[in-house]
């Protein structure tokens, strides 16, 4: 099974879609809020990270994520979804 694999300093976000379109699995460690409240699936993973490890807080839909509000990212996941539900369509 072929794939595309990028690394975090050469992903180009414009080429998620594609990657998508043609039914692959995208995997990113993301930390833009309005990238990951469109995600299928989210995993969070805390507390701490790197050498202080992490384990998954909590993993779901980005509205089930910001809901538990247990992980770091879930406040910042519920305002990026918020403002996603604000936006005035052009």
């Amino acid at each position: 099974m072929g794939g595309r694999c990028s690394t975090a300093a050469a992903r180009d976000p414009s080429q998620d879609e594609l990657l998508l379109d043609a039914r692959n699995t995208l995997v990113a460690a993301e930390l833009d809020m309005r990238v990951v409240s469109v995600a299928d699936r989210v995993i969070d993973l805390g507390p701490g990270a790197g050498d202080a490890d992490g384990t998954v807080v909590v993993a779901g839909t980005p509205a089930y994520v910001a809901d538990k509000g247990v992980g770091a990212s879930a406040g910042y996941l519920s305002s990026a979804l918020q403002a996603a539900t604000n936006a005035t369509p052009m």
